[in-house]
């Protein structure tokens, strides 16, 4: 029979038995929830950032058969496996666009009330400020995430912290490797996640040292072949299908110098995350220095930062989407319910307090959902462009194979067009190697390449600064001539390898090619077979 190990001399995590939230706070966050799952599930498209179709391109090409590809043209490992893994499943059984589609949002929402479920267990149990976690995490979790692997990382790293504190309240067997399998299964989630996971491990097993009953640490380093058979697996099947163990991604995120600036590459949301939780922990340190802020939220908080130095020191501006800080968001909304539980304890003329936390608490929410639920649906009555794009690029003009700059994702999904993004994220090493080697013309030819899709044209001068002699997204440098009147135009572009970085060939984009302009979208070229 499995006991709990003895209690170390830190305090144990705190309960606090006086923490009452009334029943319409709970229904207001309740509702407020059910409002923004029932506009995703509705109204996906607005919700959905053009790289999660890139998920939903690759796992649908899986399911009808096709394999690990994004065109058909080439292979791609440029994503994190259980969720792509989920979006096959899904297209196995919902193949349609439309209908996958939806399905796809509904399990976001089931993901997502998962991962509330797990922080709702855990706020009771340490005895936390429910709605300062809501007001953090409805709007992430539902507004903020765009579609992509957030929702199932979330959900891991939920998992892995309410198992945690079941190893903490009382360590049997079963908790233990329940902590271990969700560790695991986060870090395939997002692969990213492995500085929090390993923060946490470490943690735990400097707790466990710490014991009187050693059984625990053994269950704890037992369970150390789990890591090795997923991981390693992981690790194997890339070296086997993709001859590299790194998606590839990630390799080209990592690897191109150009326009790399020292801090450009932490969106607002994480900043944000950042300053949320680093301020509650320090609340929590001078107020509250229990076993859970010692051993947990500490330990994330360390793999926060080093997750945070490595996408500053190392990564590119590509990592700036707000999808890639969803543990950020999850420390910083239970380290601030936590804290508000240590400033707004009931006392005598502390009601004033509370009234005006809660207060503001609604205020922010429903600003939120405001501008990332209702009015960012009311995008979904617009025409959707890359149904447009489709329908004039593909039926009319009878274009098959298409080299593109950007927004790849959504005229994929919506097309039976062969989509090259040319800044390889969606491709694999092959496809920087050919370019390096034997320039932008060879692969045009030997791919069959019809057109290229460029930014909408004309542009004004903000659109010059970011485009016209500027490596675009480390791939593209476009070359343009004033139209007058502050406007300007694309005259062709310079295609860059990634891997190693060098120009790989130029395209002149003459305006009498021009076949298909969306303004705010794209504009699309025809070029000459070489």
């Amino acid at each position: 029979m499995d006991h709990s190990a003895a209690p170390s001399s830190h305090p144990p995590i705190s309960i606090h038995a006086d923490i009452r939230e009334p029943g319409w706070l709970q229904g207001f966050f309740l509702l407020l929830a059910a409002a923004y799952a029932t506009l995703l599930v509705r109204f996906p498209n607005p919700f959905f950032a053009d790289d999660s179709f890139f998920y939903l391109q690759v796992g649908r090409n899986f399911a009808l058969g096709h394999g690990s590809t994004f065109n058909r043209l080439m292979p791609t490992n440029g994503y994190h496996p259980v969720w792509m893994l989920l979006c096959a499943l899904v297209y196995k059984v919902f193949p349609g666009r439309a209908a996958g589609l939806h399905a796809i949002a509904t399990l976001i929402v089931l993901l997502n009330l998962f991962v509330l479920l797990c922080v709702q267990r855990l706020l009771h149990k340490l005895g936390a400020q429910a709605w300062a976690a809501w007001t953090v995490l409805l709007p992430f979790l539902f507004g903020l995430q765009l579609g992509t692997e957030s929702s199932v990382s979330a959900a891991a790293l939920a998992a892995v912290l309410l198992a945690l504190q079941h190893v903490f309240e009382q360590p049997s067997r079963r908790a233990v490797f329940c902590f271990h399998a969700a560790a695991v299964l986060a870090v395939l989630c997002r692969l990213d996640s492995i500085f929090v996971v390993a923060s946490l491990w470490i943690a735990t097993l400097v707790w466990l040292a710490q014991q009187i009953d050693r059984r625990p640490l053994r269950w704890h380093l037992q369970c150390t072949p789990l890591y090795i058979i997923f991981w390693g697996g992981y690790l194997l099947t890339n070296q086997r299908w993709f001859h590299n163990i790194v998606p590839i991604s990630g390799l080209l995120k990592s690897s191109t110098p150009w326009r790399h600036h020292f801090g450009h590459n932490l969106p607002h949301t994480a900043l944000l995350a950042l300053l949320i939780a680093a301020s509650a922990l320090l609340i929590l340190w001078r107020r509250q220095r229990d076993r859970w802020l010692l051993y947990v939220e500490l330990p994330f908080f360390a793999g926060v930062l080093m997750h945070a130095a490595y996408i500053t020191l190392r990564m590119t501006s590509e990592t700036r989407w707000t999808w890639y800080y969803t543990s950020w968001a999850l420390l910083a909304a239970l380290a601030a319910a936590r804290a508000s539980a240590c400033l707004l304890r009931p006392a005598h003329g502390t009601q004033w307090r509370n009234a005006i936390a809660v207060a503001c608490a609604l205020l922010a929410s429903l600003a939120l959902f405001h501008h990332y639920g209702w009015k960012h649906s009311k995008l979904q009555t617009l025409p959707l462009p890359a149904a447009v794009f489709e329908q004039a690029v593909e039926q009319q003009d009878h274009i098959q194979r298409v080299l593109a700059y950007d927004q790849p994702g959504a005229m994929a999904y919506y097309s039976n067009l062969a989509v090259v993004p040319v800044d390889g994220l969606m491709g694999n090493l092959d496809f920087q190697k050919e370019l390096a080697q034997q320039g932008l013309q060879e692969f045009l030819r030997r791919e069959k390449i019809e057109a290229f899709v460029g930014p909408a044209v004309p542009f004004d001068d903000w659109g010059r600064r970011t485009y016209c002699e500027q490596v675009f997204l480390e791939s593209t440098r476009f070359t343009c001539a004033p139209l007058g009147h502050g406007l300007w135009t694309i005259t062709g572009v310079e295609v860059y390898a990634r891997r190693p970085f060098q120009p790989a060939g130029y395209m002149p984009l003459p305006a009498a090619q021009l076949i298909w302009n969306q303004p705010n979208y794209v504009a699309v070229w025809r070029i000459q077979q070489p």
